[in-house]
């Protein structure tokens, strides 16, 4: 391959807020790496940081104080990546790549669905 054709396949990958990436597999790859890499580690240090208030009991003992402050944390992120990154969010809803970001995002954060399931059987 050229210069000139790996030059369009990163343009193509790091195009947010478009569905350039399909052109190709390289430049699709690359969208959903810059997706998944962000998802897994916010995801993750999301659920551990409230795991290790809840061990600690920071915020008291009960368990909908962590559940509603990982909502929150949840929601706080959300809201930065609308206000600083739109484009990048835009993909969300639109394309597969988008979409991979929230199915991690969220299905990594085992501990919240735990606490979810947790607190449901004991209404």
């Amino acid at each position: 391959m050229n210069l000139s054709k790996i030059s369009k396949i990163f343009e193509h990958g790091l195009d947010f807020g478009s569905t350039r990436s399909r052109s190709n597999i390289f430049s699709f790859t690359i969208k959903i790496l810059f997706y998944m890499i962000p998802a897994i580690i916010l995801g993750h240090y999301t659920d551990t940081m409230v795991l290790n208030f809840k061990y600690d009991k920071t915020i008291g003992s009960s368990l909908i104080y962590y559940i509603l402050l990982q909502t929150f944390i949840i929601i706080s992120t959300l809201y930065l990546f609308i206000k600083y990154f739109n484009d990048y969010m835009s993909e969300f809803q639109s394309t597969i790549s988008g979409s991979y970001f929230v199915v991690l995002y969220f299905g990594i954060q085992i501990n919240y669905i735990h606490m979810l399931n947790e607190y449901m059987k004991s209404l």
